[in-house]
């Protein structure tokens, strides 16, 4: 998508696949210790329905592939049947360190990678923003239970305040059960877009409100553990809270006015390309480019004129979010240049824009066929 509205990607592919391994080793490295302290079991966690549940959810909106939905609906299934088996504390207590864990990388790393994007907005016109999208595969350590009779000296013992979150009353009271340490590859993902603020102060609401729901849920897991109620009350707000988290993002986006709107006078920059010279002048996302070699930027399509002459020489004035005046050169190209790197948000309809569209898989192939009978 880089490529088709800007010409170059704005960071290598292979700068973010390593930035993606080394906080997801970092996020599976505080998941597993949050894991041990809080000696959460998957031995009776669901996991094997709440995997086809989140597919099938996947099916009717993208966004519903999560265990807070899946995870959910199996839990308060159990809890209202009987017909299958579930821990509920401790699938939630999962649900739960699985969303602490996204949340600080999403509050760390969410905006590295944020890709520049147009927007057709009703109101305001071509807009720029931000897509925030990320994956982190996390390494991370799991627990599970086995029972049988086991020579002691290949065992530790632990405290007696240990697990926190409680698995079921016939293994707690089984004095043959023993805690495993199984390694798996988890999968974490990051989706939002960023119109109405910065990509790094999107993440870092979308971190906090996370972290607070994950908390909650996590408490709600070791009361659960204990006291029946509450495993009832975690399954109910695992997938409400979480639904509503969306909710409420989805209204802040749309009732705020967008940061990246195209001035009266000037060109607003939306971001830079890494080591350009836009970069390395100091240009940033934010700044309104006044003028260019002398010229005032007072019609559209005015800057990229300018630099179609492969001008030698370049001189800037920009005036920065904060309303601070800059002068920025650029003279190291004895054979000219026609692009420093900049993105502009554009201030006409012709130019390339993204139209977001956010349909499940069932309609994408409704379509298909649609398309085919056409």
């Amino acid at each position: 998508m880089e490529k088709n509205l800007f010409g170059t990607e704005k960071i290598s592919p292979k700068d973010k696949t390593l930035y993606a391994v080394f906080y997801g080793i970092f996020g599976g490295i505080l998941g597993s210790l949050i894991v041990m302290i809080l000696g959460i079991s998957i031995t009776e966690a669901g996991l094997v329905y709440v995997w086809p549940l989140a597919l099938i959810l996947a099916l009717i909106d993208p966004h519903l592939m999560c265990f807070s939905y899946a995870g959910g609906i199996v839990a308060l299934f159990s809890l209202l049947t009987g017909f299958i088996r579930i821990d509920v504390a401790g699938l939630m207590g999962l649900v739960a360190v699985l969303h602490f864990v996204e949340s600080v990388l999403i509050y760390f790393a969410g905006h590295i990678n944020a890709t520049p994007i147009f927007i057709k907005d009703k109101k305001y016109g071509v807009i720029g923003g931000f897509s925030l999208q990320e994956f982190w595969p996390v390494p991370i350590m799991l627990l599970t239970i086995i029972t049988g009779d086991f020579p002691t000296v290949d065992a530790v013992q632990m405290p007696d305040w240990w697990p926190i979150i409680r698995p079921p009353a016939h293994i707690l009271q089984n004095s043959q059960a023993i805690y495993l340490m199984l390694p798996v590859v988890a999968a974490l993902g990051y989706g939002d877009i960023a119109l109405t603020k910065t990509p790094k102060n999107r993440c870092k609401s979308s971190a906090v409100n996370l972290l607070l729901f994950s908390s909650i849920l996590l408490i709600l897991s070791i009361l659960a553990s204990r006291y029946r109620i509450f495993a009832f009350v975690a399954a109910v707000f695992a997938p409400a809270a979480h639904e509503l988290l969306i909710i409420s993002s989805k209204k802040s986006e749309q009732t705020h006015k967008p940061l990246f709107i195209p001035p009266e006078k000037g060109e607003i920059v939306l971001d830079v390309i890494k080591n350009s010279p836009a970069e390395k002048i100091g240009l940033r996302s934010g700044d309104i480019i006044l003028s260019i070699n002398g010229k005032e930027l007072d019609e559209p399509g005015k800057f990229q004129q300018i630099l179609s002459g492969y001008p030698t020489y370049i001189w800037i004035t920009a005036i920065t979010p904060e309303g601070k005046i800059k002068e920025l050169e650029i003279n190291a190209f004895p054979n000219g240049l026609n692009t420093i790197g900049a993105i502009l948000v554009p201030k006409n309809f012709s130019e390339s824009y993204v139209v977001l569209e956010k349909k499940n898989l069932i309609d994408k192939i409704r379509g298909l066929f649609k398309k085919r009978n056409a």
